[in-house]
C-alpha cells in the first residue's frame, strides 16, 4: 500500500507517525468501516491528528498523543463479528488494540495505558492528560464522522491510501 500526505500537514506530525502509517498491517484498517462512511483508518488518523494538535497547545506530550491516537483502534478485523472472548466490542477492542500495538510497534507503558482507557467511561479511568485528550477527541471524532462533518485529514484529501 502507498500512503500520500499533503504538504500542508506539518512535518513534525508526520515524523511522529510515519513508521506506523508505513506498516501494511496497520493500513489494513482502511478495509473496515467505522462510523458511517469513515474507515477505521481514517477515524484513527482524525483522532491522532486532532489529539496531536491539542496536546501541542496544552504543552502535553504530542508525540505520545499522535502515536496512541493513531493506534487506539488498531484492530484489523470487523467489529460486527463476535469477539474471541464473547465480550462486547466496546470492552474487547481496547485490549486487542494494545496487544496489536505491542506486537507490531513495541509501544511504551504510557501508550498502552492511553489505548486501554480510550473507551472511558466503559473502560478504565484515563490516568494522564494525553489519555484524557484522546478519550475526548475519540468521542468528538465519532460524532462528527457519524453526522458526515468534514474535518481534519480524512475529509480534505490530505491523507490518501492507495492499495
Amino acid at each position: 500500500m502507498n500512503v500520500q500526505i499533503s504538504r500542508d500537514i506539518p512535518v513534525s506530525y508526520f515524523d511522529e507517525i510515519s513508521h506506523i502509517i508505513a506498516n501494511d498491517e496497520f493500513l489494513m484498517l482502511d478495509r473496515y468501516g467505522h462510523h458511517r462512511n469513515t474507515s477505521r483508518l481514517m477515524h484513527s488518523v482524525n483522532v491522532s491528528y486532532l489529539s496531536w494538535r491539542i496536546a501541542r497547545r496544552m504543552h502535553c506530550d504530542e508525540s505520545i498523543a499522535a502515536r496512541a491516537g493513531l493506534l487506539h483502534d488498531f484492530c484489523p478485523y470487523d467489529f460486527r463479528e463476535k469477539t474471541p472472548t464473547g465480550e462486547h466490542q466496546a470492552f474487547y477492542h481496547p485490549k486487542a488494540a494494545v496487544e496489536n500495538s505491542e506486537r507490531v510497534f513495541n509501544i511504551n507503558d504510557k501508550e498502552k495505558s492511553i489505548i486501554h482507557s480510550h473507551m472511558f467511561p466503559l473502560g478504565p479511568l484515563p490516568r494522564n492528560r494525553e489519555a484524557w485528550i484522546i478519550t475526548v477527541v475519540d468521542k468528538i471524532c465519532a460524532c462528527l464522522e457519524f453526522f458526515h462533518v468534514s474535518f481534519a485529514l480524512a475529509r480534505k484529501n490530505r491523507f490518501v491510501v492507495n492499495g
